[in-house]
């Protein structure tokens, strides 16, 4: 009996804590859901009484209010309207204490930092936006970092703001502002560097306003996209229509494009029609530009926009295999604008193209011999040429009056190029001698002068010796600490880097079996990630080269990630500007295909190889193979 009083008792008790235990879980339960359902009311609440002006009661429901617990997005609620009310101290110690709490919460982190920023403290700022780089809150960064380097009291000049440096941050300050002018930022670095893809790929979806559209349509013209490059012009003219201002200038310029763009196109109507808008106020406008190119303080030569007209028809005229009228171009390009770089580069390469020319076969050298020449002969004969001396004349003659590396790089591959150099040791005894001439400081020197030098030892298949030099130079760029693991002082700046910086980096860690290393810095220059909607998106980046993309397919492709590969592959096919380009992603998706025994899907991809580039060797030789 006493037992079973016992066993009741037990089980009476057992039941009273199962009956507290599902009690309390309702409880806190019940009040987690009022917390939250009634934030909104409270909110409401709080907004009547600042839109009454009663702030004691506003005040004193928002301390109520506030708990660390509460999710970031409501305490932000808390602090918003403590601004509100202009009780800056305790916004500021909200947003200290959430922070505290929710140091990884990007909108918690981009509120303290614009507040940072409004109060001039840039320092610490700087500091605390680094982690919205590549977010939705990018454009945070970019003002801190550009606020930061104003600051410094130093010397401010173009050119140092327009290394690909800043290109990310330009990028970040697009994703956060929309504002096409950073877009343009971008792509005038890459055209700098002489990247017209890379420039094309920064392309916008819509324009701000004429100039901007005039502005990618000579970015799609130097790409040889046409269709693009008349498309942009014409959405120019557009937007003029409804510009109150007339501006003519610009419409000449765009008539002046658009009427070459129609030549490429073939459409001949067309480019009659523009130039015939052009005739009328040519001469004027020509003679405006010269005066204020005279009037016109600066660093750097100034050009208008027919150079670029002029530069354009000569490619044109290279890409229909018409050197005479590509000859004629250039040699006015650089008559009437001796300090154009880019005309002065592509003079540079034609010199060094025509003196490639050759019709010694023993047949014409035989007939040479007796002083005969066919019609052949006289043809070739005929052919206009650039002797490569007088490119260089007119290269080392700008350098006299305008510093620029890009030029002085250039005439440096021109002159290695006419050269036949002895020996190995005698090339690397030049390089070294141009590394000496433009040393700024112990293994520091310009980018330009680096990446030529790294560049032409890798040509002497000295890898070690390249790496060495690369590294150091780097390690002085950046301030590496050398005790310190040099790929990771590598992640640790790859913000600031220029993308051959990254590249190269990322091509000697694949020298050296790191392909994990590799693929990881790769993957910085290719794709671009992002926070949307709460949701993580990748996607190829404007700042991608075809190089890159092209080697971090191959380590995909090599180390099992086939997928990753064709996905890659496939981008590529899509981006390159040329065939040889497209043609090498598809054989490489072809090869691939091929190994995983989809031997149809391969025969494929590799005929569409061979379309685009018939003289593609691997791809036939593939594709022989499968067929037997």
């Amino acid at each position: 009996m006493k037992s079973s009083q016992k066993n009741y008792g037990l089980l009476k008790r057992l039941s009273l804590i199962i009956f507290a235990v599902i009690f309390c879980g309702c409880f806190f339960s019940c009040s987690s859901k009022v917390t939250v359902n009634s934030i909104t009311k409270t909110f409401d609440e709080i907004d009547r009484y600042i839109l009454l002006e009663q702030t004691e009661d506003a005040v004193r429901l928002l301390k109520k209010t506030d708990k660390k617990s509460l999710a970031p997005n409501i305490r932000l609620g808390i602090y918003k309207r403590y601004v509100q009310l202009g009780e800056t101290k305790l916004a500021a110690n909200l947003l200290k204490s959430c922070l505290s709490k929710n140091p990884k919460d990007l909108s918690v982190t981009a509120v303290y930092t614009s507040v940072l920023l409004k109060n001039g403290k840039i320092n610490e700022a700087f500091e605390l936006s680094k982690k919205l780089s590549g977010t939705e809150y990018a454009s945070l960064y970019a003002e801190a970092l550009l606020k930061k380097e104003l600051s410094g009291g130093k010397k401010i000049y173009f050119r140092d703001y327009c290394t690909d440096d800043y290109s990310s941050v330009y990028y970040d300050a697009y994703l956060g502002s929309k504002d096409n002018a950073w877009l343009r930022n971008c792509a005038v670095i890459s055209l700098i560097n002489s990247n017209l893809s890379q420039a094309y790929s920064y392309h916008p979806q819509n324009f701000s306003d004429a100039e901007d559209a005039y502005f990618w349509a000579l970015v799609s013209y130097d790409n040889k996209k046409f269709v693009e490059a008349s498309e942009d012009l014409k959405a120019a003219k557009k937007i003029l229509l409804y510009d109150e201002s007339e501006n003519e200038k610009l419409k000449l310029k765009i008539s002046a494009i658009l009427a070459d763009a129609y030549i490429n196109l073939s459409e001949e109507k067309l480019a009659g029609e523009e130039r015939n808008l052009i005739i009328g106020g040519v001469e004027s406008f020509i003679e405006k530009e010269e005066a204020e190119e005279k009037s016109f303080d600066s660093e750097i030569p100034q050009t208008d926009i027919f150079s670029v007209i002029y530069l354009n028809n000569a490619l044109w005229c290279l890409a229909k295999n018409d050197l005479q009228g590509a000859y004629n171009t250039l040699k006015f390009v650089v008559s009437k604008y001796p300090d154009y770089v880019p005309g002065l580069i592509a003079y540079g390469n034609f010199a060094y193209n025509s003196s490639q020319l050759k019709l010694d076969d023993p047949l014409t050298m035989e007939l040479r011999r007796l002083g005969i020449r066919s019609l052949d002969m006289k043809k070739f004969d005929s052919l206009p040429r650039i002797p490569v001396e007088d490119a260089l004349e007119k290269m080392n003659q700008s350098l006299d009056r305008f510093k620029n590396y890009d030029l002085y790089v250039a005439m440096l591959d021109l002159k290695d190029k006419n050269t036949k150099w002895s020996s190995v040791k005698a090339r690397l005894a030049e390089i070294y001698h141009v590394i000496e001439l433009n040393t700024l400081s112990t293994n520091f020197y310009p980018p330009q002068i680096a990446r030529y030098a790294v560049y032409s030892i890798v040509l002497c298949e000295r890898t070690d010796e390249a790496e060495d030099l690369f590294n150091k130079y780097i390690k002085r760029r950046y301030e590496i600490n050398p005790s310190e693991n040099f790929y990771d002082e590598i992640f640790r700046n790859i913000n600031k880097m220029q993308t051959w910086e990254i590249e190269y980096a990322a091509w000697f860690a694949v020298q050296k079996k790191s392909a994990s290393v590799a693929a990881r810095l790769y993957e910085y220059i290719v794709f671009n990630e992002y926070i949307q909607d709460s949701k993580r998106i990748q996607e190829i980046s404007p700042r991608a080269t075809i190089s890159s993309m092209m080697n971090l397919a191959m380590i995909y492709s090599s180390t099992k990630r086939k997928d990753d590969a064709l996905k890659l592959y496939g981008k590529i096919s899509g981006r390159a500007a040329d065939n040889i380009s497209k043609a090498e992603s598809l054989y490489r998706i072809g090869l691939i295909y091929s190994e995983l025994k989809q031997t149809e899907d391969s025969e494929k991809y590799l005929k569409y190889a061979l379309q685009l580039n018939p003289e593609h060797a691997k791809a036939r030789i593939l594709l022989t193979a499968l067929s037997k």
